[in-house]
């Protein structure tokens, strides 16, 4: 249900459910290209129980860059992920080892989760792995606060992004907003446990089966006839995220991924019916905003170079590819 891929977004002409006037399967003519937006194009709002979004495309053309994910490169046995330096006295809270020997790049999403090792973990922030078979310090966050054992050192994919709120508590950068995040979400679906990892609530039978039904609706009514890119997810009416990727095709491998993780920080949260609908306008004027925040370039791992940028009202992260010069992905959460 958490996986990321295509499988499970397929286009079709649903119309379950509620949806702002104008949308639906087909892209609109109305679509707008807002000022200082470039190649985006902001498609007509989708609205689904709590949520509404508006679906971001792109007119940048091709070719883009192929990039590996972590589930398919650790199921091909080319990509490895180990505690540091694959033994269990040098392994660090903050910090695992990754190589990747395939022939593409990985592209690892901030906020991924790996299981195993010392203790569960989460990707920090975007990073992307040369090929070469070289052991390469990537940095993370904990989500398993009770557990420092295991005998194995090699992790398997948690299948699965952090929902939105615990993502923003990893850009602040503290470990011990990590923890509390983790905490507050396992108590409100009622997912406790004696090592209080987080994977107890991303692998919650119950809270796949809720979830299934709003990604499908969802992924059922975004645009044909526009290349996906991202899109603005509010929850009542209030922007809660932007997600925009440079890459299309690396944007369409994540989308039912980045969507669970959406709808897993809606989950939970009343249904205001009169809640208004985000505007394709409202979107734009959003990210013209965050995009004006003052950025902060931080060590990142492997080819990557990462900008962190901050104000009372968000938090961000631009990822950039070292090697083709080009932005991966930006990511804006409001506080």
């Amino acid at each position: 249900v958490f996986a990321g891929g295509k499988k499970g977004v397929k286009k079709t002409g649903s119309r379950t459910g509620s949806v702002a006037s104008g949308s639906g399967a087909v892209a609109s003519p109305n679509a707008i290209r807002a000022k200082k937006a470039g190649h985006l194009v902001f498609g007509d709002p989708i609205r689904y129980q709590n949520i509404s979004l508006v679906p971001v495309g792109t007119t940048a053309k091709g070719p883009f860059t192929k990039y590996t994910l972590l589930e398919k490169g650790l199921a091909a046995k080319t990509f490895a992920v180990r505690e540091l330096n694959g033994k269990s006295g040098d392994a660090q809270v903050p910090a695992v080892e990754v190589r990747n020997k395939g022939k593409a790049p990985v592209y690892l999403l901030g906020g991924e989760m790996i299981l195993g090792g010392k203790q569960d973990r989460i990707i920090s922030a975007d990073t992307v792995i040369d090929p070469g078979g070289k052991w390469t310090k990537v940095n993370v966050f904990c989500v398993e606060q009770g557990r420092w054992r295991g005998q194995n050192m090699k992790f398997s994919a948690g299948k699965a992004l952090a929902h939105v709120g615990l993502q923003r508590a990893a850009m602040s950068g503290s470990q011990g907003s990590v923890w509390k995040e983790v905490a507050r979400k396992n108590i409100k679906h009622g997912n406790q446990s004696s090592t209080s990892t987080y994977r107890r609530t991303i692998q919650d039978a119950k809270l796949r089966r809720k979830i299934s039904p709003y990604r499908k609706t969802i992924a059922s009514r975004l645009p044909k006839g526009m290349s996906l890119a991202g899109m603005v997810f509010a929850i009542n009416g209030k922007i809660r995220v932007v997600d925009l990727f440079g890459n299309p095709e690396l944007y369409a491998s994540l989308q039912e991924k980045l969507l669970s993780s959406y709808i897993l920080e809606a989950l939970g949260q009343k249904v205001v019916r009169n809640a208004p609908v985000i505007s394709k306008g409202a979107a734009s004027n959003y990210l013209q905003k965050a995009r004006r925040t003052k950025k902060n370039k931080f060590k990142g791992s492997g080819r990557s170079d990462n900008y962190r940028m901050e104000d009372a009202q968000v938090i961000g992260n631009e990822t950039y590819d070292k090697k083709t010069g080009k932005k991966v992905r930006e990511t804006y959460i409001m506080k």
